[in-house]
């Protein structure tokens, strides 16, 4: 019986790894997934601060041409007044040019506010790419590793799989059948082992009775709440019948 329990023991380690495997299969994805967002995120945010500083500098040429157009013709009226031959016409030439001029400090008012904005909008522009910088960084750092990975998962719970299999052929089919139920059906787990005097699946406590048989290895054992096959671990007995 104890080559029997030590088969179902190794059969069940090739399983817990298996459980890994399939574990990672939807961890490393999601943390490659994790690694490209972060890097579209910093993108899209340095994208659109940009194009915010953009708007700015834009708006901020706008601003500069129009005050050059108003002095040209603050300019351009000044020497007209010398030409003037009338109070009214003199009056009316020089309203133009003090609104110009009062237009012009409207627009260098302006534009002191838009730099002002754009020197804050720089520096949240540095912070967005050395942001997106972190962010490629660790991308290159981890994508090839994490894509190997994941490639390689398959295979290795195949040749798990395997393994597990060539020992299962060692056994009874109707224990097979037992261990292979309980494996689907037990969260993966079809062995638990005695935790002081408890199942380690489900945490049932175990009768006394049940105990010393567990340690007798005479006969299989199932959890009377669960149903997984309830053993001591094998180093634990294995030390108890040679004393």
């Amino acid at each position: 019986m104890i080559e029997k329990l030590k088969i179902l023991c190794r059969m069940q380690k090739f399983d817990d790894e298996i459980g890994k495997c399939r574990d990672l299969q939807q961890i490393l994805p999601q943390q490659l997934n994790t690694l490209i967002r972060d890097v579209e995120d910093a993108t899209a945010r340095v994208n659109e601060i940009t194009n915010v500083k953009n708007g700015i500098l834009k708006k901020q040429n706008e601003l500069e041409t129009d005050i050059k157009h108003n002095n040209e013709l603050i300019h351009k009226y000044g020497t007209q007044l010398a030409d003037i031959k009338t109070n009214k016409e003199y009056k009316a030439l020089n309203g133009e040019i003090a609104n110009l001029r009062q237009k012009n400090s409207d627009t260098e008012s302006l534009l002191l506010e838009l730099m002002e904005t754009e020197t804050e909008i720089k520096k949240q522009l540095a912070i967005y790419q050395s942001e997106l910088a972190a962010a490629e960084k660790r991308k290159a750092d981890k994508e090839d590793d994490l894509r190997q990975q994941i490639s390689e998962l398959d295979g290795n719970i195949e040749d798990l799989r395997n393994q597990r299999n060539d020992l299962a052929r060692t056994l009874p089919i109707v224990l097979v059948k037992q261990y292979g139920n309980l494996i689907k059906n037990k969260n993966n787990q079809a062995v638990a082992f005695n935790s002081n005097g408890a199942c380690g699946g489900c945490g049932f406590i175990i009768r006394p009775q049940v105990r010393i048989e567990l340690d007798l290895l005479k006969k299989m054992h199932s959890c009377e709440n669960c149903g997984r096959i309830l053993m001591n671990r094998i180093e634990e007995s294995e030390s108890k019948t040679e004393e």
